[in-house]
C-alpha cells in the first residue's frame, strides 16, 4: 500500500518520502504564476517573496498531479490512501476524490480536517488501523473519532499578513497593533476560527502552551510548525514539556496567509 498527502504536510518531498509518505504539490501563485510547492519554489523563497512585500496566495493541487502520482503508484502497489488538507480549507480534498474515482476502489481520499502536522496525526492514525487489520472499505469510519480529537493553534507574529490576505480589516489590523494584540487562531472540526487574544507575541506562547495543557491534560502526540521562525519553535517546545514528534517548515499554505515569523502546534491523542 502506498500513502499520499498534498504538501500542506509541511516536509520537504525527501523527507516526506523517507517515511513513506508521497507528495503532490500544492500550487503557490506569485503575482499571477503558478508554481508547485517545494518543486518550482521553496519555503525560503516564499518567505522572502512575503517580506519583499509580493501578492502569493495559494491554490489547490493539480488534477494531472493527482492522476500522474496514483497512476505511478498503483503500477508498484495494490492501493493508495489519499490524505489531505481540510475540505473546509482548500479544493484539494475534492479535486483528489474526483481523480481517484477513475481508478475505482484502489485509491482511497481521506479528508484530515487538518493541515501540516495534524494532517501528518490523522495519516499516521489510519497506518496504525490499517495494520491492525481494519479493513479497507472501513478505514475512514473508522479514522473519523481520532480527526475529531486532533488540534492546531497557530500563532502569527504580526497582523500584517493576515489583513494582506483578506483575514482581518484595517481597523482591526490598527487596533491589534496599537495594543500589541494578536490572535491565536484554532484548527479544529476542518476550520480555522479566531482563538483568545494575546499582548504580544512571548505572552501567545504561553497561552498556546496553556490552552495545549487544557485540552489535552494527559499529553499528546505533538508536532511544531514555523514559518522562519526556528527560536520560537524551541521556545514553544520548552514551554510544553512535552515529548515533540517534529518540528518542521509552516508550509505556504500558512505562511501566506499568517506570514514569516508564524509558529504553530499541532496535536492529537496518544494511541498505543
Amino acid at each position: 500500500m502506498a500513502f499520499v498527502a498534498d504538501s500542506t504536510l509541511g516536509l520537504p518531498p525527501e523527507e516526506a518520502l523517507a517515511q513513506g509518505i508521497h507528495l503532490v504539490p500544492q500550487q503557490v501563485v506569485l503575482e499571477g504564476r503558478s508554481l508547485r510547492d517545494y518543486l518550482d519554489i521553496s519555503q525560503e523563497d516564499v518567505l522572502h517573496h512575503l517580506v519583499q512585500g509580493k501578492r502569493l496566495s495559494t491554490s489547490q493541487v493539480a488534477p494531472n498531479d493527482l492522476y500522474a502520482a496514483y497512476e505511478g503508484l498503483l503500477c508498484r502497489h495494490d492501493r493508495v490512501l489519499s490524505v489531505h488538507v481540510s475540505g473546509r480549507l482548500s479544493g484539494t480534498l475534492s479535486t483528489a476524490e474526483s481523480v481517484a474515482r477513475a481508478f475505482g476502489q484502489r485509491v482511497l481520499v481521506l479528508d484530515s480536517w487538518s493541515l501540516n502536522g495534524g494532517l501528518h496525526l490523522v495519516l499516521d492514525e489510519a497506518r496504525r488501523l490499517l495494520k491492525r487489520g481494519v479493513a479497507w472499505e472501513r478505514l475512514l469510519e473508522a479514522v473519523a473519532p481520532y480527526r475529531t480529537q486532533v488540534r492546531g493553534l497557530v500563532l502569527p507574529r504580526t497582523l500584517t499578513y493576515l489583513h494582506r490576505s483578506g483575514r482581518i480589516g484595517g481597523l482591526q489590523r490598527f487596533v491589534g497593533n496599537l495594543l500589541h494584540l494578536l490572535p491565536i487562531l484554532e484548527v479544529k472540526g476542518g476550520l480555522v476560527q479566531a482563538g483568545p487574544r494575546v499582548r504580544g507575541f512571548k505572552e501567545g506562547l504561553s497561552k498556546m502552551a496553556e490552552l495545549f495543557r487544557t485540552q489535552f491534560p494527559r499529553g499528546a502526540w505533538v508536532h511544531l510548525a514555523h514559518a522562519g521562525n526556528l527560536e520560537a519553535a524551541h521556545a514553544l517546545k520548552q514551554l510544553l514539556e512535552e515529548e515533540i514528534l517534529s518540528v518542521r517548515q509552516a508550509g505556504a499554505a500558512v505562511s501566506v496567509h499568517t506570514g514569516p515569523g508564524t509558529v504553530a502546534l499541532f496535536a492529537g491523542p496518544k494511541v498505543e
